[in-house]
Parts: structure tokens; sequence; C-alpha cells
């Protein structure tokens, strides 16, 4: 054996020591959770979703519609989903079902909260793009008037 084999063997062996021991009555399986949902769990869903197709991802969506209670996992991919879509109703039932999720670990907590904050956002960007649009037409709409009146004020008044 090599050195590099050793050192990384020894590695292994003292972060084996670090790992928590399963609380009575849980099995030690590999990769258990003491808390709900992990962060690479999240992560790999979010891949996931990601390389899915629309009609696929609607699919999924009517599926999980469809289903009378939803647990964490299912909120999230859920979530995920909806997060996908390109609608302002779409994000608020994402952050519904965000908000709902409450068994995650830290790192996961962290993840969950910057997609609630990444959402919020585009809601925001939604209802500001859509007044600047009507702010917009209004303006629109006065030019046109104020074209119109000095069309009227420069015509030749008949005798």
């Amino acid at each position: 054996m090599s050195f590099k084999s050793i050192l990384l063997a020894c590695l292994l062996l003292t972060l084996s020591a670090c790992v928590v021991p399963p609380l009575p009555g849980q099995t030690a399986q590999p990769g258990a959770r003491l808390f709900g949902l992990s962060a690479s769990a999240l992560l790999n869903e979010l891949t996931r979703v990601a390389a899915l197709s629309p009609e696929q991802r609607r699919r999924e969506l009517a599926a999980l519609d469809n289903e009378r209670r939803l647990d964490d996992a299912k909120r999230f991919q859920q979530a995920a989903l909806l997060e996908r879509e390109d609608s302002v109703d779409a994000f608020e039932r994402s952050l519904k079902s965000l908000a709902m999720i409450d068994d995650v670990d830290p790192r996961a907590h962290t993840l969950l909260d910057l997609m609630k904050k990444s959402l919020s956002a585009r809601i925001e960007l939604r209802q500001q793009a859509a007044r600047a649009q009507e702010l917009q037409d209004k303006l629109d709409q006065i030019k046109a008037l104020e074209k119109t009146l000095q069309q009227r004020n420069t015509l030749p008044k008949s005798p």
C-alpha cells in the first residue's frame, strides 16, 4: 500500500468516528437522516425537475394535485414543479407548498429559504412589470390625446 492510500484510510476512519449513532429504536441505515429532508435530496429533486419536459412536469403536477395528503418530499416536488411554470399563481402555490414543509435538516432549510426568496422576488418582479406596462399604456393614451388636441388646435378655422 502506498502512503496516500494509508492516509486516506486513516482519514476515513477518523471521519467515520464522527457519525452520530442512531437514536434508540431506529435501525442504522446508510444515509439515514435525523432530520427530515436532506439538502442533497432537495438538490437532486431540483435537478430532476429541471431535466423534465414541460409535458412531463404537467403530468407529475397533475398527479400530485390529485393526492389527498402530501408528505414533505412531495410538497417540495410540487413546489419545484410549480416553480418551473411561468405564472404568478404557480409561484404563489409554490410558496405555499414550501411554507408547509417543516421537517428538514438545517442545510435544507437554507435551500428552502433561498427558494422562498427567489419565488417572492419573481412574484414582485412580475407585479412590477405589470404595473410598468399599465403605466406605459396610460402614457401612450396621454400622448395620443395630446396629439389629437394639437391637431385640433392647428386646423384652419373656416369663416
